[in-house]
């Protein structure tokens, strides 16, 4: 006669999900300008605004720069308005004005300089998990920085499918680094990335940063266990953006073992997000959640993969180990990581 599993052994304290990171597979995030926004609450550590891509017209103040047949578009769908222009012969000097206007604005923009929703996203996952970002503004890097200078360390991989205002690219060697720093390999200088595109084509191929970068996608996302999407709409006119990622994932019917978590504004209507990702999901293996600190990564920070493997594979009972949303400042954030990250 087998014996009955006790309640014990069937439960996963903290202690031992701290301790097991059997997990070989990417937790993988998507970002977009709403995970900013959620960070920020609308404005910097300056009290710049974080512009939304809708909104760039608006907060920027470029409507002047469009030709005036063009700016009302600019100020309801500024993509579309810069299609235009990108299709007129005569705008290439009112393009680069744009351009050095975005570039500029976002470069300008500087986390608060306590804890940030950014730093706690970067410690929640670890050397084997990428983020993937739509957004151009520097605040991965500078929440990287100094997470680092604190003694954080097992970092996920950051990847920036739009480009962004502090990351260049070789393209002789395929090397990408800080804006001001040269190739390791040949010596050159970085050269800026791109951060507009037409909507119409949007060429991810362009032999460029965006080109390894969506390549990395690729892999990552159908190698993955957990695909988490964080503030991004997937809006309309991104439709080559959303067919790469769905080449990328394959049919849902083959990613049964998988889980796609969607964390969006809160009271955001559950039925259209279920609609809208329906191509990422395989039946009831989603989860929709109004704040980043209901998700995986926030309630089983690190071991997001092994607490995932217990619960739904091994049918054991799993307590959470959620991240405290009240620390003081940085080095109370990284100390609490600290046991996690000393184990991997």
């Amino acid at each position: 006669m087998t014996d009955t599993p006790s309640l014990e052994s069937l439960t996963v304290s903290i202690e031992d999900e701290i301790a097991d990171t059997s997990m070989g597979r990417p937790h993988v995030v998507l970002l977009g300008a709403g995970a900013s926004r959620a960070a920020l609450q609308d404005v910097d550590g300056n009290g710049l605004p974080v512009p939304l891509l809708r909104d760039i017209a608006r907060d920027l103040d470029l409507f002047a720069l469009f030709p005036e047949d063009l700016r009302e578009l600019a100020g309801s769908d500024f993509e579309s308005a810069y299609s235009q222009l990108v299709e007129r012969e005569d705008q290439a000097e009112t393009m680069a004005t744009i351009n050095k206007v975005v570039s500029e604005y976002f470069s300008r923009l500087e986390l608060p300089d306590d804890p940030n929703l950014y730093d706690v996203l970067q410690l929640c996952l670890r050397a084997k998990d990428a983020i993937f970002t739509f957004n151009w503004d520097p605040f991965l890097i500078q929440s990287r920085q100094r997470l680092a200078a604190h003694g954080a360390r097992g970092f996920p991989l950051l990847f920036f499918l739009h480009g962004n205002v502090r990351v260049g690219f070789c393209a002789r060697d395929e090397v990408s680094g800080m804006l001001g720093n040269r190739c390791s390999r040949c010596g050159a200088p970085f050269e800026p990335s791109q951060l507009l595109f037409p909507v119409e084509r949007k060429n991810y191929q362009d032999g460029h940063l965006v080109e390894r970068e969506w390549k990395a996608m690729a892999e990552f996302l159908g190698a993955c266990f957990m695909f988490t999407i964080f503030g991004y709409s997937a809006p309309t006119t991104d439709v080559e953006a959303i067919a790469l990622l769905k080449g990328a994932w394959g049919s849902p019917e083959d990613r049964s073992l998988e889980q796609t978590e969607i964390i969006n504004r809160p009271g955001a209507d559950e039925d259209a997000l279920r609609e809208k990702w329906d191509p990422f999901i395989h039946t009831h293996h989603y989860e929709i959640h109004g704040s980043f600190y209901d998700s995986w990564m926030a309630n089983h920070p690190r071991r997001t993969g092994e607490a995932y493997w217990n619960q739904y594979m091994e049918a054991k009972f799993i307590e959470e180990n959620p991240v405290p949303q009240n620390f003081a400042d940085l080095g109370a954030l990284v100390d609490w990581f600290r046991p996690l990250m000393d184990l991997e």
